[in-house]
């Protein structure tokens, strides 16, 4: 039987970082990919903020199709709201190909590497973990003192592990097609009701001449999804029938835990997303990181016990954990507004342009608490309602 001192289950942008990472700490270690290669099928809108290409240690220029510097959001009444800062907020990267080039960085560092290879199974005992990887003839044993869950959303090997779900998971859907924008360095997010309930949809200018369209929402993504391609703003921009589809779900929130006897959960399988905009690059990278050094340490010390992981829930929390607190107060805040509301805040951010100096100067999409708050301390008395609403959330902790 093949032993490893680590086993990665997921070869995405969170599994390879945390295999790098603990290869680097001095462990041996295998990363499973079910499908034959990495970044594929795309499940993201591939829009990265700064702070992500840093974490992701990867070049940009070899890595990025273009730079954003703005947005433009439509509030269920079409009321307009647009910003652009003068330097770079975020990057469009084509996940396929930056998927990959993560996972060469890994398998660089000295990873094993085995595609087309599903985890089926995981049976725990005496130290170690059994993952029993393919199916059916082609099925075999590997041996493993600590196994790194990066398998996404289902995230069925952590779960039956005793790893507990994300809070919350919304349905997405998303299209590549051959679209035209007025700017090409400015994403679009649409509100409401009719268009995403429960939470937004977007437009990503992508390569020259096309564009992703989606969104995510409580349920029934690809309905809506329908909807939004037909509506004005979208339809009389397509020139193209859609050339991909992806569907899949957005976890929001973390379980109780992120460890268990043996196991570790990174990324989407540890619901690490930020609430506001999705994105699960971020901060699924920088709990990679921590991850493939606890479990690293854990394995040579020849303690894998959900005590001795729990520095990983320890230390993620601590990196990361009032950023998501704060982004799902937001979340839950604007999920429970009315259309007419949301068209009011919206209005009222454009009679403010001290507001949006602020959105365009420190407006943040990795972190984006500190333009959430200076935004906050500056809404007058119409607004401490909201504000207070989200305060309650935010003071709970419910994370």
């Amino acid at each position: 039987m093949e032993r490893y001192d680590v086993a990665v289950i997921g070869a995405g942008p969170a599994g390879s970082m945390a295999a790098k990472k603990a290869v680097e700490a001095g462990a041996e270690v295998v990363i499973f990919e079910e499908h034959p290669r990495a970044g594929w099928p795309v499940q993201c809108a591939g829009l990265l903020g700064v702070r992500a290409m840093e974490e992701a240690e990867l070049a940009v220029g070899h890595r990025a199709i273009r730079p954003v510097r703005g947005a433009k959001v439509v509030s269920p009444g079409g009321v307009q709201l647009t910003f652009r800062a003068p330097e770079t907020k975020a990057w469009v990267v084509d996940r396929r190909i930056f998927d990959r080039a993560l996972l060469a960085e890994a398998a660089r560092s000295g990873a094993y590497v085995m595609m087309a290879s599903p985890v089926t199974g995981l049976v725990r005992g005496g130290g170690r973990s059994v993952l029993k990887v393919g199916r059916g003839s082609d099925q075999r044993e590997i041996e493993a003192k600590v196994v790194v869950s990066a398998e996404g959303v289902g995230a069925r090997i952590a779960r039956g592990a005793g790893i507990g779900p994300p809070r919350q998971i919304l349905s997405s859907a998303q299209v590549e097609v051959p679209i035209e924008f007025e700017d090409p360095e400015r994403v679009e997010v649409f509100l409401g009701s009719a268009v995403a309930p429960g939470f937004f949809a977007w437009a990503i200018p992508a390569s020259e001449g096309g564009g992703r369209v989606g969104l995510s929402c409580r349920n029934n993504a690809c309905t809506y999804l329908k909807r939004l391609l037909k509506s004005p703003p979208i339809r009389s921009r397509i020139k193209g029938g859609p050339l991909h589809l992806a569907v899949g779900g957005l976890p929001l929130g973390p379980p109780a835990s992120t460890v268990a006897d043996g196991i570790i959960a990174v990324g989407d399988a540890a619901g690490q997303v930020k609430p506001t905009s999705g994105g699960g690059i971020y901060p699924g990278l920088v709990s990679a990181k921590i991850a493939g050094d606890v479990a690293a340490a854990a394995a040579l010390a020849e303690d894998a016990s959900a005590a001795r992981l729990s520095e990983y829930d320890r230390r993620w929390r601590a990196a990361l954990g009032r950023e998501l607190r704060l982004g799902m107060a937001v979340h839950r805040l604007r999920a429970g507004m009315t259309d007419p509301e949301l068209d009011g805040l919206i209005r009222h951010l454009l009679d403010r342009e001290d507001l949006l100096r602020i959105l365009e100067e420190v407006g943040d999409v990795d972190r984006p608490s500190r333009a959430i708050k200076e935004v906050g301390l500056r809404m007058g008395l119409s607004e401490l309602r909201m504000m207070g609403t989200l305060l309650r959330f935010f003071l709970r902790g419910d994370l």
